[in-house]
């Protein structure tokens, strides 16, 4: 584990953030594995969404809160712009189809209002988050006076991964390094030549 979070400092300092961010993302679902081990399907397979988002939510969300701030105890954020959720669906869209899309994170509708999400990576800024409104009717002609709201999300990868980062080894050291042994990726070196 440590190895992992290692490169990841390494692949940052050399401004490779995409190679971090790929490496970062895949640490939740190593710790989401440990800490959550009876959330499964009714079939017994892992139900890594969720042991993901659980731990993403419990070890990493205080890093995102909004202007309601925390809990008493600062462990978690009341009312997170990135959620373990959203980091879940980040790491599905990046490392199995290429990409940073989040559509919906969210309620599609109330009563008010139809909710489209806007979700953006960035680098050499501060995260961002925001709601915008539309001036227009939906729908109106079919009797439908709700409008358009928009939510807009933009997470720095930098700041992203070094969040992981620094919960997941803060993580290691509470739970044990036995925990993580099936975790490890043992290398050859070749110009070394076999351990003997």
């Amino acid at each position: 584990m440590l190895d992992k979070i290692r490169d990841i400092e390494i692949a940052l300092k050399n401004k490779s953030y995409l190679s971090a961010l790929a490496l970062a993302l895949t640490l939740p679902d190593i710790c989401g594995e440990i800490e959550y081990p009876n959330i499964v399907f009714d079939d017994g397979k892992r139900n890594v969404g969720k042991q993901y988002a659980m731990w993403f939510d419990n070890w990493v969300n205080q890093y995102y809160a909004d202007c309601k701030g925390w809990t008493r105890d600062y462990a978690k954020a009341k009312n997170p712009y990135f959620t373990g959720r959203m980091c879940y669906f980040l790491r599905c869209s990046f490392l199995h189809a290429g990409n940073s899309e989040i559509k919906e994170w969210g309620k599609k509708e109330d009563k008010k209002y139809y909710y489209s999400y806007e979700f953006t990576l960035g680098v050499n800024g501060a995260d961002s988050f925001g709601e915008s409104v539309s001036s227009n009717y939906t729908n109106q002609s079919h009797g439908d006076l709700k409008k358009d709201k928009i939510k807009t999300v933009t997470i720095n990868i930098d700041e992203l991964c070094k969040n992981i980062c620094l919960s997941a080894e803060k993580y290691y050291h509470n739970k044990g390094s036995n925990h993580f042994e099936k975790y490890n990726t043992y290398l050859i070196d070749f110009d070394r030549g076999f351990p003997q």
